[in-house]
């Protein structure tokens, strides 16, 4: 029975890059799949709900996986392919490549182009994989057609259903370099359907600490975390990892959606966005949500942008030991993140200070890390001294309410302050508050 490679792994290939997948096309995919998955010791996993799954085997270095042939035949499923780049097949009987929609020619040509008029029409989530191969293929561009395409199929995006464009999205996001794609996408205004709470962004100005609108800073701060970036080794921060990288690029996308609701202009003209970090955090945690992100990724981007100007403030804020133990107790595990998005914030922004800002930037990053490794697990883990029913008692509260919430916060500062430790002297100071602050 006829077994043909096919798609990517041929084009990767050719370009000489290291294939990850292997794909393979045939009459039997499952049986050709279990078949292979007892040869090398797996097991075959079912993908995809539609008439045509893919099968596939995963192993140590790499994933085997088994399609139907379309059509009936390899030329007939390769001519409905989705870009001539993927449209090639290997026919080892033969010791020949099938290339009926000139693919090894776009591949010399560095071009992304549709296999056939009707490829986006039939799946428009073909139109997230376009932007996927730009970040993923260095010097690659859209065919003009393609690009035509795309932007009369675009609405269509809105009918695909959440998690197969949260699957394209994130494959996206943890390549190694996607800032121009993603630039691309909003030039295109496909980023706009897929998050159009970034839409009003376009074109709102800003003040003298930035050089650009609001959605050009946000695509410049992206793309801060392409590779190769390294941070400098003063600010004593860990490696980062694929799942690093997607909350921070997701980050910079949101971390100043707030601002078209938050814009104003004092009397000197000056522009002010007094709280954008609230509703950039809730616009962050209602897209991602919608689109089916993981609750923990939707929970950190906004919980980064909530925080983001933390840093920016820190370096303004002398003595600040305090408030250093202060963030590392708040902030948890995304200690790093925040100081690692406070610097790509501020490279993107610049304006004014900038060079000053970034130094500061710099050693106030060394300071926290090394306070985090001496007193980090300290601080994360402050035990509940007091419990709350115990401090309503103290308080002579009745009920719960915002008047117990800012006692335990003012006992909580304390104990990140380090100036109490141990039971009885938080009853001390919470019967002083009540004193002071209860009626």
């Amino acid at each position: 029975e006829p077994v043909y490679l096919v798609g990517g792994v041929l084009r990767d290939l050719a370009l000489g890059l290291e294939p990850k997948d292997l794909d393979f096309a045939t009459a039997r995919p499952y049986e050709m799949a279990r078949h292979f998955a007892r040869r090398y010791g797996s097991k075959v996993v079912s993908l995809g709900k539609d008439a045509t799954p893919t099968y596939r085997i995963p192993l140590e270095a790499l994933r085997m996986d088994w399609v139907g042939l379309h059509g009936g035949s390899l030329e007939a499923d390769l001519l409905r392919r989705d870009f001539t780049i993927d449209a090639l097949g290997y026919d080892a009987d033969e010791d020949r490549i099938h290339d009926p929609t000139e693919g090894i020619r776009d591949l010399q040509h560095r071009c992304i182009r549709m296999a056939y008029p009707g490829a986006f029409t039939d799946d428009p989530l073909r139109i997230l994989k376009a932007y996927r191969l730009l970040a993923q293929l260095p010097g690659f561009r859209l065919d003009p057609g393609t690009l035509l395409a795309i932007q009369a199929q675009a609405t269509a995006l809105m009918d695909v259903a959440p998690d197969r464009l949260q699957v394209e999205l994130d494959r996206l996001l943890r390549l190694a370099s996607p800032g121009r794609a993603v630039s691309d996408m909003a030039g295109s205004r496909i980023l706009f359907i897929l998050m159009p709470e970034l839409r009003a962004l376009k074109g709102l100005d800003q003040n003298d600490y930035h050089h650009t609108d609001v959605l050009t800073h946000s695509l410049e701060a992206l793309a801060f975390f392409d590779e190769p970036r390294r941070f400098p080794k003063e600010m004593k921060l860990p490696p980062f990892t694929q799942d690093h990288l997607l909350v921070l690029r997701l980050t910079a996308l949101f971390h100043d959606a707030g601002k078209w609701a938050t814009r104003s202009a004092g009397e000197d003209g000056a522009v002010h966005f007094y709280g954008h970090p609230k509703p950039s955090a809730d616009a962050a945690l209602e897209v991602l949500r919608r689109l089916r992100f993981p609750n923990s990724v939707a929970a950190a981007v906004s919980e980064l942008c909530l925080n983001h100007l933390r840093p920016l403030a820190l370096i303004k804020t002398a003595p600040r030991k305090t408030a250093i133990r202060r963030l590392i107790h708040s902030m948890g595990d995304l200690l790093p993140l925040l100081l690692a998005f406070g610097y790509a914030d501020k490279s993107a922004a610049r304006g004014r200070d900038m060079e000053e800002n970034l130094a500061a930037l710099r050693h106030l990053s060394q300071e926290v890390m090394e306070t985090a490794a001496t007193e980090g697990a300290e601080l994360r883990h402050l035990p509940k001294l007091v419990d709350g029913l115990a401090a309503m008692a103290i308080l002579g509260l009745k009920r719960p309410g915002p008047e117990l919430g800012r006692a335990l916060d003012a006992l909580l500062e304390r104990q990140v302050e380090g100036t109490i430790t141990e039971r009885g002297a938080a009853e001390a100071f919470l019967r002083k508050w009540a004193a002071k602050n209860l009626k």
